[in-house]
């Protein structure tokens, strides 16, 4: 059994590479040959004061890789007001600055533990990844110019998946803390040889832009419906949470299916960690007094208006209509939870399974005796 640390991913795994894996995954999911369980999180009062225990997971095939993969993660999450009035969901694990996110991988073949990876990378790889494949069938051919909220990981790897399915020329970067949005500026324009801006207001980097990505912990909007330009492609990785309900009024096209009734992101009002979750499965312990210490995120109000949902299966198979024309506004993260939300176990099965492959071949990371995780009592 191998130990891999996000040294040892950052080392074989590309984009490229992610965007490729990813979409033989899902090539497998919606052909009847993998499977997976969408996420679940489990929320429990902590010891800590003003802070709450999430714990989040999800589980995949691969039958390239001849793999089955769980991903979990164990947060005390926490609730910060930052500038301008945005709050964001922050968490850690232990102490602040530290994490823990596992990918635990297990053979196919003879159903042995194969690798226990440190989830950070292929997190924001696979991210990226899909939000990329998704660009590549829904942004403007022309795409050259991105309008980026946020300046960590996940703006980082939105960045470079863009960078693999346009011309990308210019993007303009915003993020409350100015140090930020410049180091990401002058980090991504040697990375992709373009030109990056670091912008003082968000609707500066909203205007003008192809591809909006909103890549925020922010649980109130970030990005109003006035700044987006017709035609735009917009990716979340919180979903309708960054978006104002103006932006999604304005929007004409979702990636997804339409969200139940009863879903969060129908417009219902939901309070504490179920409205962070979403149209996800969430158990949740703890007594009025103690729910109170998890504001409730905002969600967009539905579209008055009747949303084209496009299927990410139609659309990775040629059998649905992408974009109709150069005018509308087309999203992904915003629906329903269907497919998109439950090939994520998928992700992590065809990227993990890739990993540990490459990861194998260079003789990168740790072993651990396989004996240290079976026993000999029927369990």
């Amino acid at each position: 059994m191998r130990f891999l640390n996000n040294d040892d991913v950052a080392k074989v795994l590309t984009m490229k590479q992610c965007m490729d894996a990813l979409g033989e995954g899902l090539r497998e999911y919606y052909a009847g040959d993998a499977a997976c369980r969408p996420r679940i999180d489990v929320w429990a009062p902590c010891d800590i004061p003003d802070a709450y225990f999430q714990w989040g997971s999800m589980e995949g095939t691969s039958k390239r890789w001849r793999v089955f993969a769980t991903r979990l993660k164990s947060d005390i999450a926490h609730f910060e007001k930052a500038d301008q009035d945005v709050w964001t969901h922050e968490y850690y694990c232990q102490q602040p600055g530290t994490f823990c996110g596992l990918i635990l991988l297990f053979s196919l073949k003879n159903g042995e533990p194969l690798a226990v990876i440190n989830d950070g990378v292929v997190q924001h790889m696979r991210v990226g990844a899909r939000a990329g494949l998704l660009a590549a069938d829904l942004a403007l051919p022309g795409a050259r110019t991105v309008g980026m909220i946020g300046s960590g990981g996940m703006a980082r790897v939105h960045a470079m998946a863009f960078n693999e399915i346009r011309d990308i020329r210019h993007i303009r970067v915003y993020s409350p803390t100015r140090a930020n949005r410049e180091a990401f500026a002058t980090e991504m324009a040697q990375l992709l040889d373009i030109d990056v801006t670091p912008v003082d207001r968000p609707e500066d980097a909203v205007r003008g832009a192809e591809i909006v990505s909103c890549c925020t912990d922010s649980i109130v909007p970030v990005v109003k419906g006035e700044w987006i330009e017709d035609g735009a492609f917009i990716s979340t990785v919180k979903g309708a949470m960054e978006l104002d309900d103006a932006a999604v009024a304005r929007i004409a096209a979702a990636v997804g299916s339409p969200p139940s009734p009863s879903s969060a992101r129908a417009g219902v009002e939901l309070t504490g960690p179920q409205s962070h979750s979403g149209g996800f499965t969430a158990y949740i312990a703890g007594q009025p007094e103690e729910l109170v210490k998890i504001p409730t995120a905002h969600r967009a109000k539905p579209p008055a208006h009747a949303l084209r949902w496009i299927s990410p299966k139609e659309l990775a198979e040629g059998t649905a209509s992408g974009r109709v024309n150069d005018r509308e506004i087309i999203a992904m993260g915003i629906g329903g939870g269907g497919e998109a939300a439950a090939t994520q176990g998928i992700a992590f099965a065809s990227v993990g399974g890739l990993t540990y492959h490459l990861a194998e071949r260079q003789g990168l990371g740790r072993d651990v005796p396989t004996d240290w995780f079976l026993q000999d009592i029927r369990n």
